[in-house]
């Protein structure tokens, strides 16, 4: 055919085929995508149907935690659809969508950072100056006054750009990082350089909160790495036995001075304050620092509504990855303490030893993953789920071979309990997949991602070595992809991969494996259960697991 009378469907499809023969673009990508194309094609003037959510306007400001007169604006404005659900008398009723509301209270406008927080923040960091932090304290101060980071990140792109080209090339041998790659990682210098001979800094190595360059210095890559560093050792930093941690003490002191017996989720607040004021174009993160920065990143994913987390070893079905060693400890010796969410004993202290002697999957921040992260209702949105039955069950046979058999039934009810309770919070979405090949090692590694940010967890142990994750910007990623100017073909390679590490494709990619069946919903977001139910639920599942 003449190439001009050739139609717009012929070209479409010589297109399409071109770039799959090329290798352009993976011919089952490739497939994926034109096969959603087509479907919201032939759905677009279709009515949807009702979401499974509807509530009366009232629940649904009661159960997102906003103003019934917010949820009657929205309606007003358009922001919010309404559905009509007939009566058993035959009236209309009027409904929204709970994970609608919850979306539209998270797209209003974010809270800037206010005088009175900078202010409180300040107040806070001259507290401690004088007690073994003051290096810190001084740098965070200066931070907050300047109108850019002082940190060297011009080797951002350089280092993500070493990543996705092993990624690449590594196919089953799983290796995320050249050589280069992690010599360029280990070289990053921190911004917050911190003494590890004092006590503060010696303890807050032991925690495992701080990042190490390869020049022989510690610390933290950003501002906000460096306030979580300080609520970290305010937190489980107490709990230990040391000299040491007398600095720790006095931390938690200074917070409660400033903020009140509210001190955690106030600094939590800076945390993310600071966080969106200049967030570098890449941050290394410990364990320590990946568990407790959680809530700062729920924050920032839900402004489009959603967020999406992927897990082999999910904390929601196993309690040891849900607590951590130590409070796990207590729990299964029948000594859980009733103060905050990370209090455990010292007897636990003692027989699991510091983070740095944990693994990471027991690690003693993990409870704030969940306690401050997943489980907080005061963050707006739906956070979706996603576990690898396979190896959920592997986890949890295993654990209960190596229990005492006094202790298994406690465990098993505790997990049950766990389990429960995430699912009896509306803003859950769980979903299961129960296919060992169908969890492939890709999806474990983006440990979260949304819109601004990819939450990147390494699995190399060379790059392990350096970093237990890598937090990107999103708008980072062309840079990548104008790294390779000189080589057209690693181009093209570039930009699939950098590509399908956006949010949009890996939200596309979820809802392809629920539509395929890969995926097993356990329970949608914005769906509320009673205890009664999310128990049943809870309980068939561990059930299942074990049979």
């Amino acid at each position: 055919m003449d190439k001009q009378t050739e139609t717009v469907a012929a070209a479409l499809e010589r297109l399409a085929i071109t770039l799959g023969e090329n290798g352009a673009v993976p011919v089952g990508e490739l497939v994926r995508a034109l096969e959603r194309a087509a479907e919201r094609l032939r759905l677009r003037y279709e009515p949807s149907e009702a979401p499974p959510d509807l509530v009366t306007q009232a629940e649904a400001s009661r159960v997102v935690g906003v103003s019934r007169q917010a949820v009657n604006q929205w309606v007003r404005k358009g922001t919010l659809r309404i559905y009509e659900s007939g009566s058993a008398g035959g009236r209309s009723n009027p409904r929204v969508s709970l994970s609608e509301v919850a979306i539209a209270a998270n797209r209003r406008a974010p809270a800037a950072f206010s005088p009175v927080a900078r202010r409180e923040l300040m107040d806070f960091l001259e507290r401690i100056r004088g007690i073994g932090a003051r290096d810190l304290a001084r740098s965070l101060r200066d931070s907050l006054t300047e109108d850019s980071g002082t940190g060297d990140y011009s080797h951002g792109s350089q280092i993500l750009q070493e990543f996705v080209v092993a990624a690449m090339e590594s196919g089953d041998r799983k290796r995320e990082f050249t050589a280069e790659g992690v010599r360029r990682l280990a070289d990053l210098r921190p911004e917050f350089v911190l003494d590890t001979t004092t006590d503060f800094g010696g303890l807050a190595e032991s925690l495992g909160l701080l990042v190490h360059s390869s020049v022989g210095v510690s610390g933290f890559d950003s501002a906000a790495t460096a306030l979580l560093g300080l609520l970290g050792v305010a937190t489980v930093g107490t709990r230990f036995c040391g000299d040491d941690t007398a600095v720790a003490h006095t931390i938690a002191d200074a917070a409660r001075e400033v903020w009140g017996e509210d001190w955690t989720a106030r600094l939590y607040d800076a945390v993310s304050s600071v966080g969106g004021l200049r967030p570098p174009p890449l941050v290394r993160y410990t364990a320590s620092l990946t568990y407790l920065d959680n809530n700062r990143f729920l924050r920032q994913a839900q402004s489009s509504g959603v967020t999406i987390a992927y897990a082999r070893g999910p904390g929601a079905v196993l309690p040891q990855r849900f607590y951590g060693a130590p409070i796990h400890n207590d729990i299964l010796r029948g000594s859980r303490l009733d103060g905050p969410v990370w209090a455990f004993t010292k007897d636990a202290a003692a027989a699991v030893g510091r983070p740095t002697r944990n693994p990471s999957a027991v690690n003693p921040f993990r409870v704030f993953n969940y306690e401050y992260g997943l489980l907080d209702g005061s963050i707006h949105g739906i956070r979706r789920y996603c576990f690898s039955t396979a190896d959920a069950r592997a986890e949890l046979t295993t654990t209960l071979g190596a229990l005492p058999s006094a202790q298994r039934k406690l465990y098993l009810s505790t997990a049950v309990e766990t389990l429960a309770r995430t699912l009896a919070q509306p803003f859950i979405e769980l979903v299961a997949i129960d296919a060992e090949e169908d969890f492939d090692w890709w999806k474990d590694h983006l440990i979260r991602a949304s819109e601004r940010e990819i939450l990147i967890g390494l699995r190399d142990d060379d790059a392990r070595r350096v970093s237990h994750a890598l937090l990107v910007q999103t708008n980072t990623l062309p840079s990548v992809v104008e790294a390779a100017d000189s080589d057209s073909a690693l181009r093209d390679r570039l930009r699939i991969y950098v590509k399908n590490l956006e949010f949009d494709v890996i939200e596309a990619r979820y809802a392809d494996d629920l539509r395929r069946g890969t995926a097993r919903m356990l329970k949608a977001g914005g769906q509320s259960l009673t205890e009664d139910e999310s128990y049943a639920i809870a309980k068939t599942e561990i059930d299942s697991l074990l049979a």
